[in-house]
């Protein structure tokens, strides 16, 4: 007579075995999508103030922008990075922005891990003939005066801008 082992007890060691490989696995990559996204962060800290050598964090107390940075060459100041998520047409929208010591816009990069903009509409505020004409700008900024919106993505545009506007408005009332 054959002897079989009951259906939910092969589940469970099967449930066992993979719930163990997920968690190692998630041990082994853990440190290293956590530098990873550190240096993904530095990356676009370099791209939008890219005068600076080093990066200084600095405490963000109101909640306006999710973090920023004095940004130093030669141990003189030479402007400040912050980031701001907004909510955009399809979701969270991920902005980091550069600014000289006299407020003027150095750099600009839109995006983020959860970044979901409709592909060839709003996530065309990622790229750089969207993000090109915030250079050299100052605050406020308006949609369809001093920043042209993209075509069919007004929403997305006009978060984006209002993100801008945001950090400049943090990085002014730090200084």
């Amino acid at each position: 007579m054959k002897k079989q082992l009951p259906a939910w007890l092969v589940l469970g060691l099967i449930a066992l075995i993979a719930g163990c490989a997920l968690g190692f696995t998630n041990e082994l990559t853990s440190p290293i999508i956590a530098e990873q996204t550190l240096v993904a962060a530095d990356e676009a800290r370099r791209a939008v103030l890219p005068d600076a050598m080093e990066f200084q964090e600095l405490t963000v107390a109101d909640g306006a922008v999710d973090n920023c940075y004095l940004g130093s060459a030669n141990g003189e100041t030479v402007g400040y990075t912050t980031q701001v998520t907004v909510k955009g047409y399809g979701g969270d929208i991920e902005i980091v922005v550069g600014v000289d010591n006299d407020g003027v816009i150095t750099g600009l990069n839109v995006g983020g891990a959860n970044f979901s903009e409709t592909a060839g509409l709003g996530a065309k505020t990622k790229e750089p003939a969207f993000t090109d004409q915030f250079k050299g700008l100052t605050s406020p900024l308006v949609l369809k005066e001093n920043v042209d919106s993209v075509t069919g993505a007004s929403v997305s545009s006009g978060a984006v801008v209002n993100g801008v506007n945001a950090a400049l408005d943090y990085i002014a009332s730090i200084k």
